[in-house]
């Protein structure tokens, strides 16, 4: 069965920071899918409507290199929707926006 990637993503946000941090099930969803799935819900949109995330990284090997390692100490970044993502293989991601100066 596979869930529902919107209602397998958590999202929270710390107003201090402006951070998001996402989490996931690393066994149930792959990365690059709760990556598209946060980063919508942090913008309120359809993923749909988003620039394909293969346009700043390839997803397969996301998956993979993640998919792989399973350690939190495995972290991939890279900027996608003018937010700095931090992805971690154990099924946190940490979205941050780009300042605007």
């Amino acid at each position: 069965m596979n869930p529902d990637p919107a209602e397998s993503v958590s999202v929270t946000h710390d107003p201090e920071t402006g951070r998001y941090t996402a989490t996931f099930d690393p066994d149930a969803l792959d990365v690059s899918i709760a990556v598209v799935e946060a980063t919508a819900a942090i913008r309120s949109e359809d993923p749909m409507r988003h620039a394909p995330l293969f346009e700043v990284v390839d997803p397969d090997a996301l998956d993979q290199l993640c998919r792989r390692s399973g350690d939190a100490n495995t972290l991939v970044e890279f900027t996608y929707l003018d937010h700095r993502i931090h992805v971690q293989a154990d099924g946190r991601i940490a979205v941050v926006p780009l300042s605007g100066d």
